[in-house]
């Protein structure tokens, strides 16, 4: 097996780990919140036993306890503090929330499915609702049945089928979450509304190779990739060449010829290319880093030199990666020495002096040309 192949089955291995760690962490969710229920009963019932014994025991006994009861004080604060910051949660943000929003966060697919039919069914009217999703926070509440970013999601996903242009601001926030999920359906958001000012903020994303569970427009949840969704949402606006281009560039080993079908598009997407290649270096595919440290640096990309040398410097980098950074960072370094070229737009002109204008001269005062002398052959002519 070459380095090539070894390294596209490492990533395959880690995008499956990233599922299973997923599929678990959704298990113990729903397993945990009795769970914890019992565990802050029982360390207020621990608390309340130590205090108790504090007030009535004789002082002798006291004094022998002292040490046990100021253990199980602090073992007890940190559980009586979770639960403070969850009924916090649960009656600022969740209680005065209606009960159609907090189904919109539910840990139960078919209740939040559910839930996204009957607001569509009220059309415009849901709007509103969709709103006060988003304005909930997107924590776990560590108890009862609440998931933010769930909430989140179908909010987006509603408003989206709802061609609700008035969440354009809203949505482009969550274009930066840190949830995968919500940034994919935030994707699938402009690309269902054809707005083509979220390129620039697209165009990253078809680094980002997080697994995320969307509707993105269907009866039920699928799971795919944050990538998958940003092309798809790409080819809807019409830059569907943009996204092979790019995709060649970082699945083709040092292919110039793809690198120079990108680099056509710099003019009008520079900054965003080059946020997407360093998205890319931070991915787990080692291959695609590879590539995108290799292209960055024949671009010429001096704003990727701080990624690159932490990424040189590095001892967890891999092999592979760490070589192409170490090609790539001198030859940046001495380019981000060399003086920037002028900015003509900001040259001052009003204290020039002024083209001279040739109608302008008066001639009248200047003398009259002089006349050539006639020659000798000609005066005896006449």
């Amino acid at each position: 097996m070459g380095k090539i192949e070894r390294t596209k089955l490492t990533a395959k291995l880690r995008q499956i780990a990233e599922k299973v760690r997923r599929k678990v962490e959704q298990w113990l969710l729903k397993k945990s919140c009795k769970f914890f229920v019992f565990c802050a009963a029982f360390a207020v019932f621990a608390s309340i036993s130590t205090i108790s014994a504090l007030i009535f025991l004789a002082p002798k006994i006291l004094t022998d306890h002292v040490s046990l009861a100021i253990l199980a004080t602090m073992m007890s604060l940190p559980l009586l503090l979770a639960l403070a910051e969850a009924f916090w949660l649960h009656w600022h943000w969740l209680r005065p929330l209606p009960l159609i929003v907090r189904q919109l966060g539910s840990h139960y697919e078919l209740q939040r499915r559910e839930a996204l039919k009957q607001l569509l069914k009220m059309g415009e009217e849901a709007i509103p609702f969709f709103f006060q999703a988003l304005e909930a926070p997107e924590d776990i509440a560590l108890y009862g049945d609440w998931n933010g970013a769930w909430a989140h999601q179908y909010a987006i996903e509603g408003l989206g089928r709802l061609k609700a242009r008035e969440a354009i601001d809203e949505v482009s926030k969550a274009l930066k979450s840190s949830n995968a999920s919500i940034r994919a359906t935030s994707a699938w958001f402009f690309g269902e509304l054809g707005i083509k000012g979220a390129i620039p903020n697209l165009i990253p994303l078809l680094a980002d190779e997080k697994a995320c569970h969307v509707l993105c427009g269907s009866s039920k949840e699928r799971e795919t990739l944050v990538n998958h969704i940003a092309a798809e949402a790409l080819r809807k606006l019409g830059e569907g060449e943009l996204v092979e281009d790019f995709k060649r560039v970082l699945e083709r080993e040092k292919d110039e010829e793809a690198l120079e079908r990108l680099r056509r598009w710099l003019p009008q997407y520079r900054h965003a290319i080059i946020r997407g290649l360093i998205n890319a270096l931070q991915g787990s595919n080692v291959f695609n880093a590879s590539q995108a440290a290799w292209a960055l640096g024949k671009l010429n990309a001096v704003e990727a030199l701080p990624v690159l040398e932490r990424l040189v410097d590095s001892s967890r980098t891999p092999f592979m990666l760490r070589q192409v950074c170490r090609e790539v960072v001198p030859r940046l370094r001495l380019i981000a020495t060399l003086p920037s070229p002028a900015d003509l737009t900001h040259i001052r002109t009003e204290n020039l002096p002024a083209i001279p204008d040739p109608n302008a001269i008066p001639t009248d005062t200047l003398p009259r040309p002089a006349t050539a002398p006639k020659e000798d052959g000609e005066g005896q002519k006449h």
